[in-house]
């Protein structure tokens, strides 16, 4: 562990709390973005690990540090009377004036951290075993998320029932389904038309999840976005993943669109479930992407 990235986690936390945990959100997808284009076009690798594991997934815009803080910031001020929706990630909280509520965000920032770096790192990042592996901001984000809520006293279960009907139900499926085959489609694609597997550069999966995070600047600004980046980022690493170990592209796309459609699902019950509240937001595309990339690697391992 570097104190000085710790230290700079507690910057992190307090820079996504004065900005809002989904703007925070939407520059992870921008750096991801950078980062994954950089390496696919032949970068240095250090510049590469800047921009991915130290601005995107690191102590400025990880989601386990920025997020998880503006979350947390949000449901302190919500409990201490300074909002009404302490669910409302959107909002820029610098405007409160309260450097409570900034500071609460820095903590968690530094919470975040040192849970990836001495829990979830150590026990789900690949050194227990290959098929115990996940997603480490996201275990986190939706784990933080939990806890935040007892922490500041909302209720966790929120909703009477476990998944959505009609349709909305039917629009979760339709675009969990096309969104799925999109990713994988155009990553079975590419092999197939003789794109070389290594110009992927392994970054196929943050190309896809930074896209999506940047497209909730639309939700941002008020429209009615879906967002899909647990849904693109599991068909991306399931399509990946299985294509590594069967070799088979139509089994790849097969198994892509199969598991990103069950990320969907999970992020709907999830949503029913403990996300209808004001208290506080506990993130279902983070539940839906730690539970389908611990699938993934016990069927697929990638290491």
């Amino acid at each position: 562990m570097s104190i000085y990235c710790l230290l700079a986690a507690f910057g992190g936390g307090v820079f996504a709390a004065a900005i809002g945990g989904l703007p925070a959100f939407i520059l992870t997808g921008v750096f991801s973005l950078l980062g994954a284009v950089a390496g696919m076009v032949g970068a240095p690798a250090g510049a590469v690990d800047v921009l991915v594991n130290y601005m995107a997934f690191g102590p400025f815009f990880g989601p386990h540090i920025s997020f998880t803080a503006g979350v947390a910031a949000a449901a302190y001020a919500k409990k201490k009377g300074l909002i009404e929706n302490g669910a409302d990630i959107a909002r820029s909280l610098y405007g409160l004036g309260d450097p409570t509520t900034l500071a609460v965000g820095g903590c968690f920032g530094v919470i975040g951290f040192l849970v990836k770096q001495f829990i979830t790192g150590p026990i789900f990042g690949g050194g227990v075993s290959p098929r115990l592996v996940t997603d480490l901001p996201g275990i986190w984000v939706f784990v933080g998320g939990v806890l935040i809520r007892l922490i500041f006293g909302g209720k966790l279960r929120t909703g009477d029932k476990v998944i959505t009907s009609g349709g909305v139900l039917g629009n979760c499926i339709l675009i969990s389904v096309a969104y799925s085959l999109l990713v994988a489609g155009i990553y079975t694609g590419a092999i197939a038309a003789g794109v070389d597997v290594a110009a992927f550069g392994g970054l196929y999966h943050v190309l896809i999840f930074g896209t999506a995070a940047v497209m909730l600047v639309f939700a941002e600004i008020g429209q009615p976005t879906y967002g899909c980046h647990h849904i693109v980022i599991i068909a991306a690493e399931a399509t990946v993943q299985s294509y590594a170990t069967t070799g088979n592209l139509m089994t790849a796309l097969i198994v892509g669109v199969i598991f990103g459609t069950i990320a969907g699902l999970i992020c709907e019950a999830e949503g029913c479930l403990i996300n209808s509240g004001t208290d506080s937001h506990i993130d279902g595309p983070g539940c839906a992407i730690f539970i389908m990339t611990f699938v993934i690697n016990a069927i697929f391992p990638a290491i």
